[in-house]
């Protein structure tokens, strides 16, 4: 039992170090230069004893529109989701009805795309994370952010 604790314990110290690593990119790397200046981030991390980690980033630039943003999480699966808590600001800039977000309550995609309740995923599992799994998560957010961007302009 200890070990199977001491297990997870490193598991989540881990995963946390991915994600304090991708919020520093988002600040500070190059590929997000563009942005510079212009992020929110709401960074929240549940830890409950004996159990799995789970992160969350909400990211979004100052200027979208409430509630709009990309979340990177890690829960069960590892995945980056581009959403709304809105339906009509999905409707207004969309230009269609808006999609709910498969398994989050009350959140609808932002976005044209039309596989997310697949694609919106890194790994299924996520405690197998990796600095892989991480760059790709922000290879993800970066290609929102650009979506996003396109779909308010």
């Amino acid at each position: 039992m200890s070990n199977d604790i001491n297990q997870i314990s490193q598991i989540n110290s881990q995963i946390e170090a991915y994600f304090d690593g991708i919020e520093h990119t988002i600040f500070n790397g190059s590929m997000f230069a563009p942005w510079r200046g212009s992020f929110e981030v709401k960074k929240v991390y549940i830890k409950k004893d004996n159990a799995d980690i789970k992160c969350d980033l909400d990211v979004r630039l100052q200027h979208w529109p409430e509630g709009v943003v990309v979340k990177v999480y890690k829960h069960k699966a590892l995945a980056a989701l581009p959403s709304v808590n809105n339906a009509d600001i999905a409707r207004e800039f969309l230009k269609q009805e808006p999609v709910p977000s498969k398994f989050w309550k009350e959140t609808f995609y932002f976005s044209h795309r039309t596989d997310l309740d697949d694609a919106r995923y890194v790994l299924r599992e996520g405690n197998d994370m990796t600095p892989a799994d991480a760059d790709t998560c922000l290879t993800m957010l970066k290609g929102f952010i650009e979506e996003i961007e396109a779909i308010l302009n």
